[in-house]
């Protein structure tokens, strides 16, 4: 070996680093690197499933071997027994699918010449029974069962060994097919998860929607008559609404829509909605719409309510003067049809959203009521509807349906739902919808 040579400082001289492209060219150090990644990252892969731990160590399990020839048939589970698999046989083809219903196996080896069933129709009884049809089957076949082994996999067979048996190629294709089994396995316990949360998500939704509408105020007949329709969305919403005496000569009614759905959405539904019940604001005119949508205003900032807001008629009736005064935060207009045949009116106060800026006004309007008055406080689920040809129905559109109602009979909402239905023929409505009519006597 040569010596190394020696710096002028009498130190040995370092070797010459140049860069690996000057030594071999670029080409080649790309190749050599990027064969370099691939190695390492099929080996960090491989390393992952071996610590998974769903992950069986040895994939092993329980197999039924069913062959009408012995000699054949021990020599494959003499084979399978030395890989730690549990093997049983059967001769017999009623014989193994009996055996198959008691359960318990990971997988069936079939001979495709079996005289009593043969594959293709094995194949088919286990691919129509719900418990055995994702049973891995492994096709056994003779040099000369070629259309047997084709029709077997397009019915739904695994794989296929040819006799006489490899050790090697045997091992390697039971295992594949084992580890196919492990992984569907695993996806079909996923799944079962996935489900049964899902079915206690939908429960704990229902109970949820359940509870807001045990909120809802019960209908009135004296000394007017008050109905209201609810038809939540797929979803958990923001609907909700009210209505109750604040004195003798006093008559609150509301209905706000919190923006977007889900279980945030009808939590801040709730939450305002208790607070127009109670009343709970200190120092409030609950008979002021000016004074109460400015407070829930200045509760219910967006910013502390996860970036939600909602919409908020609220209107005050005095029976004594046959006033109604209202006031509304972004809120749809009401529709106040009085008798005798004039346009109907919409009673829209101009505010900004409930919680979307600090510092609104929200003025609020009065409007006179007039014996056999009808009023409709309704949320936008009832008329933003897209329609068959991709059109949105709208509030000028939905108008017009109220009035179709016969005046000499007490309203009946159901009619109106099933025109409201009818538009969206058939499908399920998109959105909340609230409806609440009120006739003056």
């Amino acid at each position: 070996m040569d010596a190394t040579p020696e710096s002028p400082t009498g130190q040995p001289a370092r070797r010459s680093r140049r860069p690996l492209d000057q030594l071999f060219g670029s080409d080649e150090v790309a190749a050599t690197k990027k064969r370099i990644r691939s190695a390492l990252g099929r080996q960090l892969f491989e390393y992952v499933l071996e610590q998974s731990t769903d992950r069986p160590k040895t994939v092993t399990g329980r197999l039924l071997i069913v062959d009408h020839d012995r000699l054949n048939t021990d020599i494959l589970a003499r084979n399978l027994q030395r890989d730690g698999f549990a093997v049983e046989t059967e001769e017999a083809g009623p014989a193994a699918l009996a055996h198959l219903g008691r359960g318990g196996f990971d997988m069936i080896l079939w001979a495709v010449d079996l005289p009593t069933l043969k594959g293709i129709d094995m194949l088919s009884k286990i691919k129509r029974d719900p418990a055995l049809r994702h049973l891995p089957v492994v096709l056994l076949a003779g040099p000369q069962d070629t259309d047997s082994v084709v029709a077997g996999i397009e019915a739904g067979a695994e794989d296929y060994l040819r006799k006489p048996f490899n050790p090697a190629l045997l091992k390697a294709r039971i295992r594949a097919c084992m580890e196919r089994k492990f992984l569907r396995d695993q996806e079909q316990r996923l799944l079962a998860t996935i489900k049964t949360q899902q079915q206690r998500l939908d429960e704990e939704l229902k109970e949820a929607a359940d509870y807001l509408k045990s909120l809802l105020p019960a209908p009135l007949s004296e000394p007017f008559a008050v109905q209201w329709c609810f038809v939540p969305s797929s979803e958990l919403g923001g609907d909700s609404f009210g209505y109750h005496w604040i004195d003798d000569d006093h008559f609150a009614l509301y209905l706000l829509d919190v923006c977007g759905h889900g279980v945030g959405a009808a939590l801040l539904s709730v939450a305002a909605l208790n607070v127009l019940r109670s009343g709970a604001m200190q120092g409030l005119d609950p008979r002021s719409p000016q004074a109460v949508l400015s407070a829930m205003n200045q509760a219910f900032p967006m910013e502390q309510q996860n970036n939600r807001y909602f919409t908020l008629w609220y209107g005050v009736y005095q029976p004594s003067t046959r006033k109604l005064t209202y006031g509304s935060g972004g809120h749809p207009a009401a529709i106040l049809h009085q008798p005798g045949g004039p346009a109907p009116k919409k009673l829209l106060a101009r505010g900004m959203m409930i919680g979307g800026m600090p510092g609104s006004r929200y003025p609020e309007q009065v409007c006179e009521i007039p014996p056999g008055s009808r009023l409709f406080l309704f949320s936008d689920g009832a008329y933003e509807l897209t329609l068959e040809d991709g059109r949105s129905f709208t509030l000028d559109e939905f108008v017009p349906l109220l009035g179709t109602l016969p005046t000499d009979a007490p309203v009946d909402l159901d009619v109106l739902l099933t025109q409201i239905r009818a538009l969206r023929h058939g499908l399920p409505l998109e959105d909340d919808l609230s409806l609440i009519s009120i006739e003056f006597k």
